[in-house]
């Protein structure tokens, strides 16, 4: 799966959104934090982070972690990233608790 087309659908939503004056993502350590400048309040960014990335996620095997790390000067900035949760896809032999060979097909 790859994750910049689901950054660049959530990026392009974001900044379309009337509140947000404007959102870059940078890329540090290799974690991307987003910088965020608008004129509402943390609570309504995080609501409205939390609500894009399901959005862009829907359907898809992927988490979001979202992480407010400051603000400063109506600019607030976030750790996030989409990831694949780690989950057991064979089974090892080794009769694991949560091996799926016990797991209810759906």
């Amino acid at each position: 799966m790859n994750l910049d087309v689901i950054w660049e659908k959530f990026m392009t939503m974001t900044s379309t959104e009337p509140a947000i004056e404007s959102i870059s993502k940078k890329i540090f350590s290799g974690f991307p934090f987003l910088y965020i400048h608008s004129y509402i309040t943390k609570e309504d960014i995080e609501r409205l982070l939390f609500y894009n990335a399901a959005t862009v996620m829907k359907g898809k095997r992927l988490q979001a972690d979202i992480i407010f790390v400051r603000e400063q000067d109506q600019t607030f900035v976030y750790r996030m990233r989409f990831y694949v949760p780690n989950e057991k896809l064979v089974c090892c032999g080794r009769g694991c608790k949560d091996c799926i060979r016990f797991r209810e097909a759906t």
